[in-house]
């Protein structure tokens, strides 16, 4: 460490600190005749003490700095990094194992005295921690050398050591990763690269969802290796409440050395909830690896679809446009039905769209009586049949005073403050120049606290009138839609864009809004996601709400999970800020139910739903070690591959490399020399003893 001292004035300034002090000094004990009966050493030590305090404190007025230079030297890292997946387990004897642990640990050992070691393991994620269990579920090369890119590039890394079978079946090939790691790679080849006799699933593709009625299919890609000439069969099966079902078999006739064929099959979506299903291949004599025989995968099958009835006045090109644009998404179907011959059940309905009704002959009350009673969401599009007296009194939402015998052309206006979904640009910028609809002349009021989406544009003119807007009352929402002809819009988007999407955006956003049911519970617990993967963390959120619906967590909420066999899983949530939140932490393939309950205000509450876990298996798919690509990264960094039994190699080569060496650091820093403490209190000690001395002889 280098310490310099530097004043923010000339140098020579200190003469005059000097000259100030040794005056001071002078003036008070030589010219000063009250001492002149003490001894003159006596008199020469106080002036001494009082010249040093006084010239201490005017150096002080300079602003003087200290400099330190500090210089560190920082050893070399090397970082022994190794795959602890389940194919090391599964390709490598157990012998070879406990050579390579003692062999790398003997190798950091011996490295200790002169780098420093960081031992990491790795598999799905990174472990800081050095583990022993060969149980990561899926190996991320990539993500071990952003790992080390993101931790350890500012510091002196000196080499990293590999220790792998090369096998990798997440993220990307890390041979064309570009994160930066600025020293050698050296590579421990574990494994064993002999193609085997060998019978595998080598992909499942399936539907992630499907909906309740509907057919999806699955294709099962069958790959084999040295089984020419053998048969396998291939059986699908469904697994629910623990039963399983079979529902197809297929053989396999095996004819090359290396074989690959795709087997497809069409489902039928039959109940809903997460579905589990399982597909197994017959094992060969001899055959190395039975594990991936059997693949398990889940389909959730949604029944969401919604039914919604178009209920028209009359026939009209609407009825038709909204049919089309409803029947595209496939959560909702729709049925076109006449006011004067609808005499149906209309509580089977989950949306109802009512096109110029009420009209002047058709008096819909006892229609509207049953949606309040069924608290059915409804939409009315307000055409030159409506009746104006009788839809204002039909709903809340918009009122009109006005004639319907008299039409007026109006355009819409996006409403900026409208908050409840959002748009995209595109359809604000183009909706704009879409064909007028026709709306009945009139003054358009919202009635309540409703929300507007668009405003009516009427001869290029900005208004204030509502053209679409909703409101919710008693839980039942309401829309409404002043103007008919959206058929024209239908056929201008297609004629414009080759597609109708921008109608369908803006329909289609007005429906869900309309339909969705808000959520009046007072405490509600969900998992994050329905399918987890069994090297996949299980959370949990709940929320409790109090008469003002304000969010609270004071109660204790407890879980109960519980397994197919009925095993039970007891928790109970933690407390984050206004909610709860729980980490179950990993569970083993197979379907959970769970119950949360808690008590508030003497009124106990639950709420119960489930969850799968599948099994990701990508360890067990393929264990032929790639010894290959091993060697690539070793070349790619300036290193070098080897075996388990050239470890002990690896110190002469790393103690051999003249690029592994210390690194030395060197840190500057100023500091005021105001801020030593050390100085404050030689001053003091200097005026204390001189005032000691002046007090203890008698003389003030």
């Amino acid at each position: 460490m280098i310490n310099t001292i530097s004043f923010s004035y000339p140098w020579w300034y200190l003469i005059f600190c000097l000259v100030l002090g040794i005056g001071y000094a002078y003036l008070m004990y030589f010219r000063d005749k009250r001492f002149a009966e003490y001894s003159p050493w006596f008199t020469k030590g106080l002036g001494v003490l009082r010249a040093l305090s006084v010239f201490l404190i005017s150096l002080l007025l300079l602003s003087p700095f200290v400099k330190t230079i500090k210089e560190d030297v920082k050893t070399p890292l090397i970082i022994i990094a190794s795959d602890k997946s389940e194919s090391i387990g599964e390709g490598e004897t157990a012998e070879n194992l406990a050579l390579y642990n003692q062999l790398t640990t003997q190798l950091a050992e011996d490295l200790t005295g002169k780098y420093e070691v960081k031992q990491l393991t790795f598999g799905s994620s990174v472990h800081d921690l050095k583990q022993d269990s060969l149980k990561d579920k899926s190996t991320n090369i990539t993500n071990l050398m952003k790992h080390i890119s993101d931790n350890y590039a500012d510091q002196n890394l000196g080499a990293v050591i590999l220790g792998s079978d090369g096998i990798y079946n997440e993220g990307s090939n890390p041979l064309y990763s570009n994160y930066m790691v600025n020293a050698p790679l050296y590579t421990i080849a574990l494994g064993d690269t002999t193609q085997k006799k060998d019978l595998y699933f080598q992909n499942i593709l399936h539907n992630k969802i499907a909906y309740l009625g509907d057919k999806f299919p699955v294709q099962a890609d069958i790959s084999a290796y040295n089984c020419e000439g053998s048969t396998t069969k291939v059986v699908l099966e469904m697994i629910s409440g623990g039963i399983t079902k079979k529902i197809a078999e297929e053989n396999v006739n095996i004819n090359s050395k290396s074989f690959f064929t795709s087997k497809n099959f069409i489902l039928d979506a039959i109940q809903s909830g997460v579905i589990r299903y399982r597909l197994r291949l017959s094992t060969i004599n001899g055959e190395y690896n039975v594990n991936n025989n059997v693949k398990e995968f889940f389909v959730e099958v949604l029944d969401a679809r919604q039914k919604i009835l178009l209920l028209g006045n009359a026939p009209h090109p609407d009825l038709a446009a909204f049919k089309n644009i409803v029947t595209e998404n496939k959560n909702y179907e729709a049925e076109i039905k006449y006011v004067k011959d609808f005499d149906g059940n209309i509580a089977k309905y989950n949306l109802v769209i009512l096109h110029n009704l009420p009209s002047e002959t058709a008096d819909i009350s006892g229609i509207i009586s049953q949606l309040d009673k069924n608290n059915i969401p409804r939409i009315f599009v307000v055409g030159m049949q409506t009746s104006l007296p009788k839809f204002n009194t039909a709903q809340d939402v918009i009122r009109i005073n006005g004639n319907s015998k008299n039409n007026e052309d109006i355009q819409a206006e996006f409403n900026a403050g409208f908050t409840l979904f959002t748009t995209s640009d595109a359809l604000k910028n183009q909706l704009k120049t879409f064909p007028p609809l026709q709306a009945p002349f009139g003054e358009y009021k919202l009635a309540g606290t409703g929300n507007v989406y668009l405003y009516q544009n009427i001869k290029k003119i900005k208004t204030n009138y509502p053209f679409i807007a909703f409101d919710e009352k008693n839980g039942v929402k309401t829309s409404v839609i002043c103007g008919e002809g959206i058929w024209k819009w239908r056929l201008f988007d297609h004629l414009q864009h080759k597609n109708y999407d921008m109608v369908n955006e803006l329909i289609g956003k007005t429906l869900l809004l309309t339909s969705v049911k808000t959520d009046k519970r007072k405490f509600r617990a969900n998992t994050s996601k329905n399918l987890y993967k069994d090297n996949e963390q299980v959370l949990f959120d709940a929320q409790l709400y109090n008469d003002s619906y304000e969010m609270i967590n004071e109660p204790d909420v407890k879980l109960v999970i519980k397994d197919e066999n009925g095993k039970e899983y007891n928790y109970t949530f933690s407390k984050t800020q206004n909610y709860y939140s729980l980490n179950a932490d990993l569970f083993a393939q197979g379907a959970y139910s769970y119950t949360a309950s808690t008590t508030y205000s003497g009124k106990a509450q639950s709420v119960s739903g489930r969850f799968n876990v599948e099994a990701i298996q990508l360890e067990q798919f393929d264990l032929t070690a790639r010894h290959g690509l091993l060697k690539g990264l070793s070349e790619k960094f300036g290193g070098q591959m080897v075996y388990p039994s050239g470890i002990a190699s690896l110190k002469d080569l790393l103690l051999k490399n003249e690029n592994i060496k210390p690194v030395m650091y060197q840190t500057n820093s100023t500091k005021a020399i105001i801020h030593l403490k050390w100085l404050f209190f030689l001053i003091l000690g200097l005026l204390s003893i001189e005032w000691f001395l002046r007090r203890y002889f008698g003389n003030y």
